[in-house]
């Protein structure tokens, strides 16, 4: 996915509230988008390195997204912050037919409703239908991928309704696309959220199936790399 707007450095200052950030820009303070709910307390850290997407539109009231954070002595790590992205490399990957697990398919509705939830995507093909939801993880420790990065109703919400698809007679699936290089794995948070965790083994438990993608990032594009494996150990059980 290639970034297309004009992209500017920048240093994080604060976050203000769930979607807006204080950054200095060239010596002045300047109020950004920031399009993601989680926490991200890791990355977030004062004087830390970001890169900002000019965007402008009548209806907006900042002219900037806040779309990497640059980790590392160099800034040479970056990781994207955007939750919108994973949804955008996994519609590219499906329409290119990149994605094994999901071959065979051959229409993509994308927002399909289920029971109380709207699903990123709802797949078809030759009289089968897959309900397919993508979350977007930046939280790394040690080379595990964790998610979430703070309690999340509504991601338990879209498993309990993937796992009513699948007792409808549907293929169901949730796809994690870690926004950086560094992960190994991916696991649930139990930590944070253990009722995720929960519902994420029981989904695996009645058919949901459940991949993860690791992504490559840079200051003009993002893409979605290398299948990496998903472990729903128990923390105690990592060690």
């Amino acid at each position: 996915m290639k970034i297309e707007g004009k992209i500017r450095e920048a240093s994080f200052l604060q976050r203000l509230n769930r979607f807006s950030a204080l950054v200095e820009l060239e010596g002045s303070e300047e109020v950004v988008y920031l399009a993601n709910s989680g926490r991200m307390e890791e990355l977030l850290q004062p004087g830390r390195p970001v890169l900002l997407e000019e965007r402008f539109a009548p209806q907006r009231k900042t002219c900037y997204d806040l779309i990497i954070v640059a980790l590392g002595e160099k800034g040479e790590k970056m990781v994207s912050v955007d939750a919108r992205v994973p949804a955008k490399l996994v519609y590219e990957a499906l329409l290119r037919g990149a994605l094994p697990h999901f071959k065979g398919y051959s229409s993509i509705y994308r927002e399909a409703t289920l029971g109380q939830s709207r699903l990123d995507f709802l797949l078809s093909g030759s009289n089968r239908f897959c309900f397919l939801e993508v979350k977007s993880v930046t939280l790394v420790r040690q080379g595990r991928a964790l998610f979430p990065d703070a309690p999340t109703p509504r991601g338990r919400r879209h498993l309990r309704e993937l796992i009513q698809a699948k007792r409808e007679g549907y293929e169901a699936a949730i796809v994690f696309v870690i926004q950086r290089e560094d992960a190994f794995a991916l696991s649930p948070n139990d930590e944070m959220d253990p009722e995720f965790g929960r519902d994420l083994r029981e989904a695996e438990k009645r058919g949901v199936s459940i991949y993860a993608y690791g992504s490559r990032v840079s200051p003009g594009e993002i893409t979605l790399a290398e299948e990496i494996p998903v472990s729903l150990m128990s923390r105690c059980q990592i060690g």
